[in-house]
């Protein structure tokens, strides 16, 4: 053996055990051969760290340190704004999931990114989708996160399509840390956010114990206190009209009665005479803006407790255990229900039509009286309920975790690994105030006792309606519960006698169990669609997966090493089943002691999402042009049929989805210029076959107006999708259809050095897009954003900190390039055309090859640029005190959602603004 063999076989050890197993709470040692022992490196995914221990698998870590000098509160924020793109924010307005956050990478969905707590999985949430929840995990617990940016598929399993996150937390502690931490908004003074953790341990010669607690507590900010969403109307902005079609005044809508027809009545829906003239609409409605009634950030608290213990049996064996309970709370506040009743039998009718909607035709009125009081004709009111109040919810997002396991060593080059564990998040909605039932609504309305008036806004704390407008509302509820059990067993070690001649092979080889299982329940009158301006659905079912794996690793010369892996997964989800084989490969290659090339290359593949499977039937609404009777209107830009609606749909899961498949490559270089500076640069490529989703609605109706499609579009007797009974609807249903891929560079750059001064130490983390295609469906073309510029095609993060005596002073950069969004593609011809927000021209003005004559214009987002700045000061040995400031130069979001409000992507950027906070820490 050579003189660096003994790291080197420690190293390889790890590799294959510890990536394979993802056992990395634990450690191990392992003779050398003179004598002495080499303890075993925890690692994700087959890598080591920088320079010698750079490897072929990319890897980015961020340190606690790292992480604290950012001044973000939670884990998701951080990973959001310096290491990953897609999900959604926690805060994120009308948002279903309240509290929680979906992290992905690569510009993938969430769904391809595996998160993983030490090396395991983590229960998932079930509110709006299932997804992992990175909220779940304590930010006080955390001792590092490892970003994987390759397909890990054969080592993980399900999900590791585009990369792995991978949060590892403390393991070992003498003493007892507290940290407080206080700040807030410096726009408004809100939005106040207070934190407080502890964190403490012993140890012996045999045993580790480890335990945290953290309390999280954030206020709430306004949508009226913030330049971008205190309006749904911006004034003179192209695209700055986001207000709603359901308001006060609100609008009325006279039909026949069934069994009578009556021209008198053909007059469809009319707003309230007290609608500004400039806010009516061309549907008959009177615009509304609703955002003064809406939150921008929600009322939050999170409590965790987070414990480990390790405890050596002997020299051989060890066992380790893991708890963890989190319980996160959310109050949500959206503005009044909108919704529409039937009014026929009001007492207030007579006076509205006579006095209202008829007040220049008083012959018309009373003949509309006759027919309504004679039941030939019926009479629906549309409005929000801005008597009620905000609809208000509580909810609350609960975790449980325990796992255990034990590390045998059978001899000096042998380990045998077990893990056995569970956990369940459990998530709870409950309506506190403002959830209305539409019939007794419409009961109360026509009831002369009740004095409700449909066409004003009644004062609901009168003390004549108080005990009315309490009784209409009630305590909607929804719960959903995820649980994960899982154990694993694996043997790992070096094959003695069979040398390469850079060393022995490593091996690992085992089995992972795993089942997964899933509830969500809402109460009845939510599913049924009788909560006004409300959805709900119930849903349920449970997936196993059982694998079988090997991984080698195989030292070919002192400074070339291939890795091999190769993973057998079958997946059972009751009402089906399915098997994949994944496998990798990958090499480094060191042709000098400061450059390492590397490149992998594998396939992977994700199992249906449990909601994609067995998600209940439910109803919503989505904007869109009706093309079928936008066609039948001559195609006027500017006819009432014509315009982006609220058209109803439905949707739900479907038990015959099969996996989707991906392949991956990496080649990528490390360079080790100086001791104090190095860069790494990695292209990256992604392909993802039988991508699982819905046909947008968009896309079903101009199908559906050629003739296509025409089941899955219900219309109801007068022909329209707009009905508040859901008569009419859009069937969105999932399948696999579709095809996505990517290609991409990232690059790191890391600098650090001593002067007089002080030590100084930066870093740059870039990631660019060469290539992003998707499509609509399988009958659409593949299409490629980055060609078409149609997306954001880089990001930028930097660091820069600079060591002074007791001062640390570090100031983070986040860059967002500017790019043009387009409202879609033009799908009704099957191109890659795109079709712009502003100035469209008619559909059918095409040209030779049916592209559209005038596509119009596109909508461009602004670039972006925020600073972090944070300055701490260490004294009395184990104290530190931190003034820092996130967005420094206090930067509002790009506006880049038109016609949607707040008018900004809120998975992309947060609408707080400079926030100041002070922070103490003191350990014993």
């Amino acid at each position: 053996m050579r003189a660096n063999s003994t790291l080197a076989k420690a190293v390889r050890f790890a590799l294959i055990g510890g990536a394979t197993t993802a056992a990395l709470s634990t450690s191990a040692v392992f003779a050398a051969e003179d004598g002495a022992k080499v303890e075993r490196i925890a690692v994700t995914g087959s890598r080591i760290q920088r320079t010698n221990l750079e490897t072929s698998t990319p890897i980015t870590m961020f340190s606690a340190a790292d992480i604290e000098k950012t001044g973000f509160s939670t884990v998701s924020e951080f990973l959001r704004t310096n290491a990953a793109s897609g999900g959604f924010n926690e805060s994120s307005t009308l948002s279903q999931a309240a509290g929680a956050s979906s992290i992905g990478v690569k510009g993938f969905g969430s769904d391809y990114t595996l998160i993983l707590l030490n090396g395991r999985r983590i229960a998932k949430n079930t509110a709006g989708g299932i997804f992992t929840d990175v909220n779940q995990v304590p930010m006080a617990a955390v001792e590092r996160i490892d970003i994987l940016n390759d397909g890990a598929s054969a080592i993980y399993g399900s999900d590791a399509v585009a990369g792995v996150i991978n949060i590892i937390t403390k393991k070992e502690f003498d003493g007892v840390a507290l940290s407080a931490k206080y700040g807030g908004a410096t726009n408004k003074w809100d939005g106040n956010e207070l934190s407080a953790s502890i964190v403490t341990g012993t140890s012996n010669e045999k045993t580790s114990i480890l335990f945290s607690a953290e309390h999280f507590a954030r206020d709430v900010i306004q949508a009226s206190d913030r330049e971008f969403g205190r309006t749904a109307l911006i004034e003179g902005h192209e695209g700055g009209d986001g207000r709603s079609t359901w308001g006060i005044p609100g609008f009325t809508s006279i039909s026949s009665a069934k069994g009578f027809t009556n021209a008198a009545t053909d007059e469809g829906s009319k707003p309230w005479s007290n609608c500004p003239a400039g806010d009516v609409l061309s549907s008959g409605r009177c615009a509304y803006d609703f955002a003064h009634l809406y939150q921008l950030q929600p009322e939050s608290e999170r409590q965790s407790i987070f414990t480990t213990i390790n405890h050596e049996m002997n020299d051989d064996l060890t066992f380790n255990g893991q708890f963890r309970y989190t319980r996160a709370y959310t109050k949500t506040s959206n503005a009044p229900a909108p919704g529409q009743v039937d009014v026929s039998n009001s007492p207030f009718l007579a006076d509205f039509l006579r006095n209202d909607r008829y007040k220049d035709d008083q012959a018309k009125a009373e003949e509309i009286i006759r027919l309504v009081e004679a039941g030939e004709a019926n009479v629906s009111v549309g409005r929000r309920y801005l008597d009620f109040g905000n609809r208000e919810k509580d909810n609350t997002n609960e975790t449980f975790e325990a796992v255990g396991g034990a590390n045998y060593n059978i001899d000096d080059n042998w380990g045998l690994n077990f893990d056995i564990g569970f956990s369940r998040l459990t998530n709870r909605q409950i309506g506190s105030s403002g959830q209305l039932l539409s019939e007794e609504v419409a009961n109360a309305f026509n009831d002369p006792k009740s004095k409700l008036n449909p066409f004003v806004i009644n004062d609901c704390s009168s003390k004549d309606l108080s005990d009315t407008c309490r009784d209409l509302q009630v305590a909607i509820h929804r719960t959903g519960e995820y649980t994960v059990s899982f154990s694993s067993l694996v043997l790992s070690g070096l094959l003695l006698g069979i040398e390469l001649p850079g060393g022995e092979i490593g091996l690992a080889t085992g089995l992972d169990m795993r089942e997964e299982k899933y509830t969500d329940r809402s109460d009845p009158a939510t599913v049924g669609g009788q909560v006004i301006g409300g959805a709900g659905s119930n849903g349920g079912g449970q997936f196993s997966n059982l694998a079988g794996f090997i991984e080698l690793s195989l030292p070919v010369l002192d400074n070339l090493e291939v890795s091999l892996a190769a993973r057998q997964d079958k997946a059972d989800w009751e009402l089906a089943d399915a098997s994949d084989t994944t496998y990798s490969a990958k090499l480094s290659y060191r042709p000098i002691d400061d450059l390492l090339l590397r490149a992998s290359y594998g396939t992977g593949f994700k199992a249906p999402n449990l909601s994609d499977l067995f998600l209940a039937e439910s109803s919503g609404v989505t904007r869109a042009i009706d093309t079928k009777l936008c066609n039948a209107a001559g195609n006027v830009q500017n006819h009432p049929d014509c315009q982006r609606q609220e058209l109803n749909s439905k949707s739900g899961g479907n038990p015959d989805l099969t996996p989707e498949k991906s392949k991956s490559y990496n080649l990528g270089a490390v360079y080790q210029f100086t001791d104090n500076l190095s860069l790494s640069v990695d292209f990256w490529s992604l392909k993802i076959d039988d991508v699982v989703g819905s046909l947008a609605i968009q896309e079903i109706l101009d199908e559906e107006a050629k003739g296509n499609l025409t089941n899955l579009v219900v219309r109801n007797s007068e022909g329209r999708l707009t009905d508040s009974n859901r008569d009419g609807y859009v069937q969105t249903n999932k399948q696999n259809l579709t095809e996505q891929s990517a290609t991409g560079l990232n690059y790191d750059l890391q600098y650090s050095s001593e002067f007089s001064f002080g030590t100084l130490k930066s870093s740059l983390q870039a990631e660019q897009f060469l290539s992003y295609k998707t499509q609509s469906s399988a009958v659409q073309p593949l299409c490629d954003d980055i060609a078409d510029n149609s997306m954001r095609d880089y990001r930028i993060n930097g660091s820069i900190s600079l060591e002074q005596n007791d001062f640390v002073t570090s100031l983070n950069m986040r860059y967002l390039p500017g790019y043009e969004m387009y409202d879609k593609r033009n799908t009704g011809n099957k191109s890659c055309q795109l079709v712009g927000y502003y100035d469209v021209g008619k559909a059918t003005d095409v040209d030779a090859n049916g592209d559209l004559v005038n596509p119009g214009r596109s909508q461009h987002v602004a670039a972006y640029v925020q600073f972090d700045l944070t300055t701490a000061y260490y004294f009395a040995d184990d104290n530190k005190v931190t003034l820092g400031v996130r967005n420094l130069l206090d930067r509002q979001p790009s506006f880049s959602a038109p016609n949607n409000w707040p008018f900004y992507d809120q998975g992309v950027y947060d609408n707080i603004g400079r926030f100041v906070y002070l922070q103490y820490d003191v350990k014993f």
